[in-house]
């Protein structure tokens, strides 16, 4: 991306920086997350330009009493872009009236 899009070009040094140090604190509590007991819905989209596919199937395995909405029909900016449609459907996950 620092390539590709000029404005990002004097980032991209301390981009390479940070993606190279490995000495970060774990993100999150894996462990409390898979004992998660509150309701988690979620929109997740297959053809997502920014959050891979494979990765984001994985996270959702980690956490536990989440409900997903896969769609193959809306992308990353959904919420912005076209919130009634992504709201309904989380709706009607925690409804659970999705046919």
């Amino acid at each position: 991306m620092f390539d590709v899009f000029p404005g990002l070009a004097p980032l991209k040094e301390a981009a390479d920086l940070l993606a190279e140090y490995d000495g970060w604190d774990e993100l999150y509590d894996e462990a409390q997350l898979a004992r998660n007991t509150v309701p988690v819905y979620v929109a997740s989209y297959m053809d997502d330009m920014y959050v891979d596919w494979d990765l984001a199937r994985e996270t959702e395995q980690k956490v536990a009493n989440l409900h997903v909405f896969h769609t193959n029909t809306l992308y990353h900016n959904a919420v912005r872009a076209r919130p009634d449609e992504v709201l309904a459907q989380l709706f009607r996950l925690r409804d659970e009236t999705l046919d």
